[in-house]
């Protein structure tokens, strides 16, 4: 910055240094707008806050839609980090955990367990004790964790039993610590019929028409997702987000946005063009 003209030379009414001193001031509100616009940049932009999403291929399917709904408030950044393979119990779950919480976000998006079930089933107390350790480290920043329950297995799979053990285990998580809630997935993804959350391809979606929620692979169920299943969750997420944080309702109809047409829902090919006839 250049130095401050001299108070004495300026009050003799010097054209030049008049001209000095007006020199100064622009570039003094230049530095400063640029100091602003960097800080800016670092925050993410404005007072929004910072969701992170981690957890497995479903969890990486439900991306997209988690984001447009949040990032539709105008009020939350988001940041999605979920890939296929992680779990609690999997090789380098710390060294991913610690590389999600470098930003120091606001809020943890999680869901995951597939991928744990042979240690869930085989000790559940020792998972119990590192689903204890893994929260902890992510509320230490003052992060608030919205944890997602394993949604519904297609019975071909033969899942549903350790699924319900390992979503014990996250509901039981939430009511250790205060800072962790719970949703129960099947409310957006499983079947209402018969009072229950079992699996189901279609649902009646966000516009009030049936969509199709879960992914068709080599003819059969699959758990992965489709669009519309990314907007329940997100919708679900949302609401959750609401509850803990100040949050405004989405514009738009962000559920028909363009990240419907990620790639990820094209795999398998046509796995999301299934009829509801």
């Amino acid at each position: 910055m250049p130095p401050v003209p001299d108070s004495d030379a300026l009050l003799n009414g010097s054209t030049g240094n008049a001209h000095a001193l007006v020199g100064w001031l622009v570039m003094a509100v230049l530095l400063l707008a640029a100091a602003f616009s960097i800080a800016v940049a670092a925050t993410g932009g404005g007072d929004r806050f910072l969701v992170v999403t981690i957890g497995d291929s479903v969890a990486f399917d439900a991306d997209p839609g988690i984001r447009a709904a949040l990032e539709a408030t105008g009020d939350v950044r988001v940041e999605s980090r979920s890939y296929g393979g992680i779990g609690v119990l999997r090789p380098g779950f710390d060294g991913y955990l610690a590389e999600a919480l470098l930003a120091g976000p606001d809020v943890v998006v999680v869901m995951l367990g597939g991928w744990d079930q042979v240690g869930i089933l085989a000790d559940p107390e020792a998972y119990g004790r590192r689903l204890d350790e893994v929260v902890d480290r992510m509320v230490d920043g003052g992060a608030i964790v919205i944890w997602l329950g394993m949604p519904p297995t297609p019975p071909s799979e033969h899942l549903e039993a350790a699924r319900r053990a390992a979503n014990a285990q996250f509901e039981a998580l939430a009511g250790r610590h205060g800072q962790v809630v719970y949703l129960d997935s099947g409310e957006a993804l499983g079947d209402p019929a018969g009072g229950g959350w079992g699996f189901t391809r279609f649902r009646v979606g966000l516009d009030g028409v049936p969509v199709q929620v879960r992914k068709v692979r080599g003819g059969g169920d699959d758990g992965h997702l489709c669009p519309g299943g990314a907007a329940l969750l997100g919708d679900l997420v949302l609401a959750a987000l609401r509850t803990t944080h100040d949050v405004g309702e989405p514009s738009g109809r962000w559920w028909e946005g363009d990240w419907t047409g990620d790639a990820r829902y094209d795999d398998p090919p046509g796995g999301c063009e299934a009829s509801t006839g």
